[in-house]
């Protein structure tokens, strides 16, 4: 593939129906995404594959914005949560303007690994069983203040039907500091009846949820 980060990334703005503000904000949150998953060992041609190509992409933001396109495309499953997710549960580096240090787990002495595994899938579980009262309970302020209690049940429910929650396949997990703050960033794979499900989940150091990206 003849494309590099910078490229793939401006092919997508490039498509977009929506505000400059906008297509700031998913710049930024493309940047983040595509440097963590290469930090913890994807190729950048695994996560094109897992992403989609640019156009499939760009119309799946915009079809998560309600901007009518011209064309009609089929659904693209296994790509990142688009811009509707991102509002619903918000990022917190989303916001953020200098670039993250990643960082190994452990590292800042803040986390170990068994307290992070276990609140990982309190997190997970809660998703599964539909506790949303949970979930919102356990989000730093920033999170609760983008969100509400309906959008976060539809954003959930949008994954489908994926039957009972059977357990952990994979997981890794990455602390990174960014303005002097600190914070851990797991990526679960969660198997279920159906199918999949990878989970992208951010705790700040007392483990309140800051992020949540699911597909």
């Amino acid at each position: 593939m003849n494309m590099n980060k910078e490229k793939y990334i401006k092919k997508v703005i490039r498509l977009l129906n929506c505000s400059q503000q906008q297509k700031k904000k998913i710049k930024l949150d493309l940047e983040n995404d595509i440097e963590m998953a290469l930090k913890n060992g994807e190729s950048f041609e695994e996560v094109i594959q897992r992403m989609g190509i640019p156009k499939e992409l760009a119309h799946e933001f915009n079809e998560n914005m309600g901007v009518k396109t011209r064309r009609s495309y089929k659904k693209i499953i296994g790509i990142i949560m688009g811009v509707v997710a991102v509002l619903i549960l918000g990022v917190y580096l989303l916001v953020r303007s200098l670039i993250p240090e990643y960082q190994t787990l452990g590292t800042s002495g803040l986390f170990d690994q068994k307290t992070v595994e276990q609140h990982m899938e309190e997190t997970i579980l809660d998703v599964s069983h539909l506790d949303i009262q949970a979930i919102l309970e356990n989000c730093d302020e920033k999170m609760k203040e983008s969100m509400s209690e309906s959008l976060l049940k539809e954003s959930i429910l949008s994954l489908g039907d994926l039957g009972d929650y059977q357990r952990i396949t994979s997981q890794r997990y990455t602390e990174i500091k960014q303005n002097n703050d600190i914070c851990v960033v797991g990526e679960v794979v969660a198997l279920y009846e159906q199918r999949s499900v990878t989970y992208t989940i951010t705790f700040n150091e007392n483990y309140e949820l800051m992020g949540l990206y699911m597909k």
